[in-house]
């Protein structure tokens, strides 16, 4: 087994994403406190997603992309649609994966099921069963 079968999570990881880019409705965008690894509250910006079972608590990076995208008032959020995608970044003097906001691009197409599907060029082309049901 793997450690996200024994220890899932309700957060969206960039594993999740499985390399792809996806494009997702936002349903809500409240103010929460989260604890941090070394157990300090903190209050941060958490992405609830139509038709997702998992959050993406937002970092100052991800806030201001979908606050370009969005508008600047989190209220105003749900309904707008953001594309995550992988990505790497520098943290504690490593390289990580991570998940980067943007806008959805334009002239990809969303395929399966709503709100969860990775983009595809090709309107023909077969969905792969391995899609995340994050």
């Amino acid at each position: 087994m793997k450690r996200d079968d024994v220890f899932p999570s309700k957060y969206l990881k960039c594993a999740d994403l499985n390399g792809k880019p996806f494009v997702l409705s936002i349903a809500s965008a409240p103010l929460e406190t989260l604890k941090s690894s070394d157990g300090k509250e903190q209050k941060k910006i958490v992405l609830y997603f139509l038709g997702a079972k998992k959050t993406l608590p937002l970092n100052a990076t991800n806030f201001d992309s979908a606050a370009e995208i969005c508008g600047d008032d989190t209220d105003n959020w749900p309904g707008h649609k953001i594309e995550l995608y992988p990505s790497r970044t520098q943290m504690a003097g490593k390289t990580v994966d991570c998940i980067r906001i943007r806008a959805p691009q334009s002239g990809l197409k969303q395929k399966s099921a709503p709100s969860l599907a990775p983009i595809e060029d090709d309107d023909e082309t077969p969905f792969d069963d391995d899609v995340p049901s994050f």
